[in-house]
């Protein structure tokens, strides 16, 4: 029974998209955030490519480069509520999601009605989550603020290709009643399992904004239009818009005959900036005034993108561009042989007198690997919007004019 009602909410949850491998949604709008601050580490260097860094490869998120069906109904610093369904089947198979603001923390779906099943369920995603290669059941410790605890039942579904969260779902009843019986925000919703001394944290889930993601969701189990803004609004308002793709691999490759070397699938290795004339004259004044900004505009944190490494040959690709100028940066570590020369003992000669002529060390030399970090970038331009470009994103092959190390 815990299997079959398993087998239906990942298919209800893959018809909405949440749990597929390439789901665009989760590439696109994994952020509705902008920088709002930089690592003062960089404050000595004014490199774009350092700039860069700063911005994409810190804690906070930026936009990424997919797209994606669907609606988002709010949005907030904290995330936002993304709302899936199938138009041919109205008041069924309607999905809704917690994008959180920030990678790597806990997420929320809630699921309603299918043809096959008539009760609501809530699926949690997160790295804590225990990795299951079947359905198995949990008891569950439900730990809300100013709430005492109860107990509950969920399922471990077995980890999706491709992905870096697992998945537990609770199967919750009447769709309508869930909703109701959630509040509009949460901060530190915990769901816990018991250990011998002390219960571990499997979800730590904070959101916002459910007064409005339940209103939508009510409406899509009713057949009702859906109020929200379109993906491609949205995505308009967190980076440029077009019809173009850049496209391509990255990878290192230290000499000639050396084997090329890949930054790791399902990672953020390569990032894009829109160098376009707004974006230039406000990285002139960063470098005139010689401080980093505290703040970044959101006019300007719109230039910067990112997207996950595809595959285990530094695929990447950045759709729905516009035309323009763009500087491609990739961010990964390549494995380096050192060799480490050891002093294991000294030879000392003597002639035939006994006097001493001179010492020698013995020498070892040790070889390690080690893993070294790379940054590099590339300038390309799409000269017309609906262009494909196909880029190689090499080290060993590009010049680089502001900074490589």
């Amino acid at each position: 029974m815990i299997a079959r009602k398993a087998q239906l909410i990942i298919a209800n949850a893959k018809n909405s998209g949440y749990l597929s491998p390439t789901n665009k949604l989760y590439q696109s709008f994994d952020s509705f955030t902008y920088v709002s601050s930089f690592s003062k580490q960089f404050v000595a260097s004014f490199k774009l490519i350092v700039l860069f860094i700063a911005m994409m490869f810190a804690a906070s998120p930026r936009a990424s480069a997919q797209d994606s069906e669907g609606k988002i109904i709010t949005r907030s610093e904290l995330g936002a509520w993304h709302l899936r369904y199938d138009e041919s089947t109205p008041g069924l198979n309607c999905g809704i999601r917690f994008i959180p603001g920030k990678r790597n923390v806990d997420t929320i779906a809630i699921f309603g009605p299918t043809s096959k099943a008539a009760y609501a369920t809530l699926l949690f995603s997160g790295a804590q989550i225990p990795v299951t290669r079947s359905p198995k059941e949990i008891d569950l410790i439900l730990r809300m603020k100013g709430l005492p605890e109860s107990n509950l039942k969920g399922v471990i579904l077995p980890k999706q290709a491709d992905t870096s969260t697992n998945n537990l779902m609770i199967a919750a009843g009447d769709i309508r009643k869930l909703l109701q019986s959630m509040r509009d925000s949460e901060d530190g919703l915990g769901l816990l399992v018991s250990r011998e001394v002390i219960p571990q944290y499997i979800v730590d889930l904070n959101y916002d904004g459910l007064d409005k993601a339940r209103t939508a969701m009510l409406d899509c189990i009713a057949g009702r239009p859906i109020s929200g803004q379109s993906m491609d609004a949205a995505l308009a308002e967190i980076r440029p818009l077009g019809k173009s793709t850049i496209s391509g691999r990255a990878y290192f490759k230290g000499a000639l005959l050396a084997a090329k070397q890949y930054p790791p699938k399902g990672s953020g290795a390569v990032g894009l900036i829109w160098m376009s004339d707004e974006f230039k004259a406000w990285f002139e004044e960063v470098k005139a005034s010689k401080k980093v900004p505290d703040q970044i505009p959101e006019r300007i944190a719109k230039h910067f993108m990112s997207t996950k490494i595809l595959d285990n040959e530094g695929g990447f690709s950045f759709m729905r561009l516009p035309a323009g100028e763009y500087t491609l940066i990739a961010n990964f570590s390549y494995s380096k042989e050192i060799n480490v020369p050891e002093v294991v003992g000294q030879t000392h000669t003597f002639n035939a007198a006994g006097v001493h002529l001179g010492t020698r060390d013995n020498v070892i030399n040790w070889s390690y690997i080690i893993k070294q970090p790379t940054t590099f970038q590339k300038q390309v331009t799409i000269k017309n919007d609906g262009e494909t470009l196909d880029v190689s994103l090499d080290k060993s092959q590009i010049f680089c004019f502001l900074v490589c190390f």
